[in-house]
């Protein structure tokens, strides 16, 4: 079921979505070129390619977008995954 969401939230999304805390720290998400992001309700970070989507060897770039969505560094690490065509960083921005 997560997997099928992941998709249609980013699609929705044209910035952070609501975060567990309100939205209070939220980050605001950069325009980058080519990729969109969007946090999850559980605070994770889900960045998309637009133009042709990501598949699973494709982690290093996708985490350089997730930095510039960021605006600076997300949080990344071994928990990071990849779902349909949707990298998913569960640290968020830091």
């Amino acid at each position: 079921m997560r997997a099928l969401l992941l998709p249609l939230l980013i699609a929705g999304c044209a910035g952070a979505a609501p975060l567990p805390d309100g939205g209070a720290r939220a980050p605001r998400l950069a325009a980058v070129a080519g990729y969109q992001g969007a946090f999850l309700p559980t605070g994770e970070l889900a960045v998309r390619r637009t133009a042709m989507p990501f598949r699973m060897d494709e982690g290093a770039e996708a985490k350089r977008a997730a930095n510039a969505l960021c605006g600076g560094k997300v949080v990344s690490g071994d928990r990071d995954n990849f779902i349909d065509d949707v990298w998913v960083f569960p640290g968020g921005c830091a």
